[in-house]
C-alpha cells in the first residue's frame, strides 16, 4: 500500500512543467536584453544626431541627403506645327493629323490625340511618332534635341483643333489645344515647283535675297516660302512686296521657349534648318508637286548657264523623276561659284537703282570632283515626309532617295567668300543669266511693286554680319578633330561682336503648356512679327498659360 501510495504521488509531468517554466524564464531574459540593447542603441543614435544637429550647420545635413537624390523632369515635347494629312498620300481609311515637335532625342515620346466630329462624337488615338532624321544626329547627344513627327487619327477631315496630352487617360485639365493649319488652296491649282528657303536669322543682305528669288522665278519656280525669325526692316519690306504680288509666302519662325534647365535653341543642329524645312514641306504639300530645299544663295541652274529658259528647272527636275520612277527625292551636289556684291559706292541704294550687272564678274565655278560635295535636295512632295537642305529623311510608301551625278545637274552656290576661284576650275558665261534677270526685274518694278518702296533708300547689303558666325562655326568644326566637342553645331551658341545699326523685325512666340504624370506638352499658340531685340536678335518666347506650378 505504501508503495502504491508513493507511486500515486509521483507525477512525471511536473518535471515537464518545471522545465518549461525555466525555458520561458530564460527566453524572457534574452528578449529583455535584446530590447534593452536595441533601446540603448537607438538612444545613442538619437543622442548622436541631436549632438550633431546641435553643433552642425543644417545645410550640411541637407547636402548629405541630396547625395541620394535623382533628377527626373519628364518629357517636354514642344509642338511647333500641326497639319492635315493630304488625302492623296494615305493608304489607309480615316482622317489624320500630322504634328511637328522638337524634343529630347534621348527619350521615347508618347502623345495622345483627342478630337470631336461635327456631331459631337469623341475620338481618341495614340500618335505614331518618328524621329525626323537619324544619321549623325543620333550618333551622340551633343545635339541632344531634334525634330519629330507625330501622326494620329482624328474624328473627321473637318476637325480644325485637337486636344493633346502625354497621358491616355488625361482629364480636360491635362490636355492642351492644338490648332491644325488651314490647308493651302489656290483654287485647286497645283504648282510644278515650290522653293522652301532655310529659316532667316538676323538676315540683312537684301541684294543676295533679290538675286536668289529672281533666279528661281526666272527658271520656273511658282512660289518661294520664307520662315522668318529675324530680318532687317528693308529685307522684310521687300519680302512683303513679293508677298503682295503673290510670289512669296511668309511664315513666322519664333525661337523655342527656354526650359527650366536647358535652352533647346542651342541643342538642335544648325539652328533647326531641318525643322524649318519639314515645317515648310507639310505647309506646301497640298499645292506643290515638287519642292526644292535651299538657302537663298543656292539655286539650280543648267550646267551651262548660257542655256536658260523660263521653265528650264522644271524640265530638268521632271526629266530626272521620269528617269527614276521610284525616286521620292533627288540629292544634288552644289558647286561653289565666284560671287561678289555690287559696288557699294552707288549714290543711292534703292530698288530702282539695283540691277544684276554685277553677275558679269561671276566667271568661274568649281569643277565636279570624284568626291561628293555638299548637297541640296528636291523632292516629290507626296513621297517624302521629312527633309533638310542636305539630305532627305523619311520617305513614304517605298520611295527612295536618288543621288544625281554632278555632271548631270547641280546647284550653284553664290558664296560670298569665293571671289576668285579661277585656278583649274570651270569657266561660265553669265551674260544670258544677267540679261534675263534684268528684264524680269524691270517688269516687276513697273508692274508689281509699290513706287514708294521702289524709290526708298535702303541700307546697303554687307557680308560682315556673316564673319563672327563663320568663325564660330569653323571653330566648332575644328573641335571635331580633337574628338571632344564643347557644343552643338548651331549659331545659337555663338556670340557676334558686330553691332548691326539697322532696324529689324523678329518673330515673337507665345506658348502654352500642360503637365500630366510628370510629363509636359508645350504648344506654340501665337507668333507675330514685331520689333526685334537689340542687334537684330529674336526675343525669348513667353508662356501664356500652364496648368502646373512648375515651369517645364
Amino acid at each position: 500500500m505504501i508503495g502504491l501510495r508513493n507511486r500515486r504521488m509521483f507525477n512525471p509531468y511536473s518535471y515537464i512543467r518545471f522545465g518549461r517554466s525555466i525555458t520561458f524564464s530564460l527566453s524572457c531574459q534574452k528578449i529583455s536584453k535584446c530590447i534593452f540593447r536595441l533601446t540603448l542603441f537607438l538612444v545613442g543614435i538619437i543622442f548622436g544626431f541631436s549632438l550633431y544637429h546641435r553643433t552642425t550647420n543644417m545645410w550640411a545635413l541637407k547636402n548629405l541627403g541630396d547625395s541620394f537624390l535623382l533628377k527626373s523632369v519628364g518629357r517636354r515635347p514642344i509642338v511647333i506645327g500641326a497639319f492635315h494629312r493630304v488625302k492623296s498620300e494615305q493608304n489607309t481609311a480615316g482622317d489624320y493629323a500630322v504634328m511637328q515637335f522638337v524634343g529630347d532625342t534621348r527619350q521615347s515620346h508618347e502623345l495622345y490625340c483627342f478630337s470631336e466630329d461635327v456631331n459631337g462624337g469623341k475620338f481618341s488615338s495614340q500618335a505614331h511618332i518618328q524621329r525626323i532624321h537619324h544619321g549623325k544626329r543620333a550618333a551622340n547627344d551633343i545635339c541632344a534635341w531634334g525634330g519629330h513627327l507625330a501622326e494620329c487619327q482624328i474624328a473627321s477631315v473637318n476637325v480644325m483643333s485637337i486636344r493633346l496630352s502625354s497621358n491616355s487617360k488625361a482629364d480636360e485639365k491635362e490636355m492642351v489645344s492644338v490648332d491644325l493649319e488651314q490647308p493651302l488652296d489656290f483654287g485647286g491649282k497645283k504648282f510644278d515647283l515650290v522653293v522652301c528657303v532655310g529659316a532667316m536669322y538676323i538676315y540683312t543682305e537684301w541684294q543676295i535675297l533679290v538675286t536668289g528669288m529672281e533666279t528661281w522665278f526666272a527658271l520656273g519656280a511658282s512660289k518661294i516660302v520664307f520662315l522668318i525669325q529675324s530680318a532687317s526692316n528693308d529685307t522684310h519690306l521687300i519680302l512683303k512686296e513679293y508677298e503682295r504680288s503673290g510670289k512669296v509666302l511668309l511664315r513666322q519662325w519664333p525661337k523655342w521657349p527656354v526650359l527650366s534647365d536647358i535652352n533647346p535653341n542651342g541643342l538642335v543642329l544648325s539652328r533647326g534648318i531641318e525643322e524649318a524645312h519639314v515645317n515648310c514641306l507639310h505647309y506646301v504639300k497640298p499645292v506643290a508637286d515638287m519642292v526644292a530645299f535651299t538657302d537663298i544663295d543656292d539655286m539650280l541652274l543648267p550646267n551651262d548657264p548660257s542655256k536658260l529658259s523660263p521653265t528650264v528647272n522644271v524640265e530638268i527636275l521632271k526629266g530626272l523623276f521620269n528617269e527614276h520612277p521610284n525616286a521620292g527625292s533627288l540629292l544634288f551636289e552644289h558647286r561653289d561659284v565666284q560671287f561678289s556684291l555690287p559696288d557699294s559706292n552707288e549714290v543711292e541704294s534703292t530698288l530702282a537703282n539695283f540691277n544684276f550687272g554685277f553677275l558679269k564678274n561671276t566667271q568661274w565655278k568649281t569643277k565636279c570632283k570624284v568626291w561628293r560635295m555638299k548637297t541640296r535636295v528636291v523632292v516629290n512632295a507626296s513621297r517624302v515626309d521629312t527633309v533638310n537642305m542636305h539630305e532627305t529623311g523619311l520617305h513614304r510608301l517605298g520611295y527612295v532617295q536618288v543621288r544625281v551625278p554632278c555632271r548631270q545637274a547641280h546647284f550653284y552656290h553664290l558664296r560670298h567668300s569665293y571671289k576668285n576661284i579661277a585656278l583649274n576650275e570651270w569657266a561660265i558665261n553669265t551674260t544670258n543669266w544677267m540679261s534675263s534677270l534684268n528684264d524680269q526685274w524691270k517688269l516687276r518694278l513697273n508692274n508689281e511693286f509699290d513706287p514708294a518702296v521702289v524709290h526708298k533708300n535702303l541700307v546697303k547689303s554687307s557680308v560682315e554680319s556673316f564673319a563672327d558666325f563663320d568663325k564660330c562655326m569653323i571653330a566648332i568644326n575644328d573641335e571635331h578633330f580633337t574628338m571632344k566637342v564643347s557644343r552643338c553645331l548651331t549659331p545659337h551658341v555663338c556670340y557676334s561682336k558686330l553691332t548691326r545699326n539697322v532696324g529689324c523685325v523678329a518673330s515673337h512666340g507665345e506658348y502654352e503648356f500642360v503637365h500630366s504624370r510628370g510629363d509636359y506638352v508645350i504648344v506654340l499658340k501665337n507668333a507675330n512679327l514685331k520689333e526685334s531685340d537689340p542687334n537684330c536678335e529674336a526675343p525669348i518666347p513667353k508662356y501664356l498659360s500652364g496648368n502646373h506650378y512648375y515651369l517645364p
